[in-house]
């Protein structure tokens, strides 16, 4: 035989021995290391539940910015949608934990419900995060980013009162809900701060006619957050009390706006005419105010929300430091001092370009992101 055939032979007797050690080594660490070990070792991606309480457009908006960021960085993110009740918040987060997520995200269906998911999450060790609506400050509450609800009407009472509102009709997002609560409290707050008279109206929430010389509600409704139901209070409150029977209307969403400009153009009526407030800023906002369809609204956006929720989290997973309650910024906008540029999308693609080009603040670590004080010291 020929030395170059001999070479050739022991090279591959090498290589045969080779490739049958690798074989055994890869068996012996399959029975020493599990597959869910070596998935980890190899950097499994982390995996994010998320829940919303509901299939509404702010949800949706918020939830859509927040996958997009996360699947940025490789999370992988399950979302369950609900249909408004407990049972299924508490059915969704426990499936979560089953599956061993590693982090979960709730806009909660109330504070009760998810005092029993984080206790849940608590003693499985799973942080959970809540948007929007304030859950209790409760052990297993790793974050909460949402809005100052009560500022958020505030600032549509300050507006109401120069434009001189003393007839108004309050459209509530839902009776009883905190976010709609604080948004009614910081309207009729505006006022009493300004040495208004208002009455019993700050006690008598819910209750036609409750107020005082400077401002009375003559018509409370709930439009549950969602056009169809506010456009139906809009018109009992227009049959009851006719074209001239009030001044002003603060319908706490965009889309109940949507519903109560509906009723008013059906009754005849000239939005214009009126003072409309309300709050979101969505993009069709920018337009009836532009118009003059309403008189003013509150670039309050989930996109922002969800953003600043991401960067909670992926503080938690670096280890790092972070704020753990904030109060996301929002901007209010009249037609003179609507500048477009300046606003926040909800259009995902147009928020993430906007986001790219630094066209706002989303930094959770710049100022205008407030800590909110009521969770100041997490509960142990």
């Amino acid at each position: 035989m020929k030395r170059g055939s001999i070479e050739q032979l022991k090279t591959k007797r090498q290589t045969k021995r080779l490739a049958l050690m690798l074989t055994g080594l890869t068996a012996l660490s399959a029975v020493i290391l599990p597959a869910g070990k070596i998935a980890a070792a190899e950097g499994k991606p982390k995996v994010i539940g998320y829940y919303m309480d509901a299939s509404d457009d702010y949800y949706k908006a918020g939830f859509q910015v927040f996958k997009a960021l996360a699947t940025k960085v490789g999370w992988q993110v399950q979302d369950v949608v609900g249909q408004g009740t407990a049972p299924e918040q508490i059915a969704a987060v426990e499936n979560f934990i089953t599956q061993g997520v590693d982090a979960i995200v709730v806009v909660q269906n109330s504070p009760q419900t998810t005092s029993e998911t984080l206790k849940r999450c608590h003693d499985a060790g799973i942080p959970e995060f809540h948007l929007t609506h304030n859950p209790p400050n409760e052990p297993g509450l790793a974050g909460f980013a949402g809005f100052d609800w009560v500022y958020d009407g505030e600032l549509a009472g300050k507006s109401a009162m120069k434009h001189n509102v003393k007839k108004l009709i309050m459209i509530e997002g839902k009776l009883g809900q905190g976010t709609a609560a604080g948004q009614t409290q910081g309207f009729l707050q505006a006022y009493k701060k300004a040495g208004k008279d208002i009455g019993n109206a700050l006690d008598s929430v819910g209750v036609r006619g409750a107020g005082g010389k400077d401002l009375q509600v003559v018509f409370w409704g709930s439009g549950n957050w969602f056009a169809d139901p506010a456009k139906k209070v809009m018109q009992d409150a227009i049959t009851s009390l006719g074209p001239d029977g009030f001044d002003g209307a603060y319908v706490q969403n965009d889309e109940m706006m949507t519903g109560a400009l509906e009723a008013m153009q059906e009754a005849g009526l000239d939005s214009s005419k009126y003072w409309l407030g309300a709050s979101n800023g969505k993009e069709k906002s920018w337009t009836w105010v532009e118009k003059g369809q309403t008189t003013m609204d509150v670039n309050q956006c989930p996109t922002l929300e969800a953003d600043i929720c991401f960067q909670q989290i992926t503080a938690y997973f670096d280890k790092k430091p972070y704020k753990r309650a904030v109060f996301v910024n929002f901007l209010p906008f009249e037609k003179d001092t609507l500048d477009k540029s300046k606003l926040i999308p909800w259009i995902l693609n147009d928020y993430m370009t906007k986001r790219a080009a630094n066209a706002f603040v989303y930094d959770i670590n710049n100022a205008v992101f407030r800590e909110n004080p009521s969770y100041a010291t997490a509960a142990k």
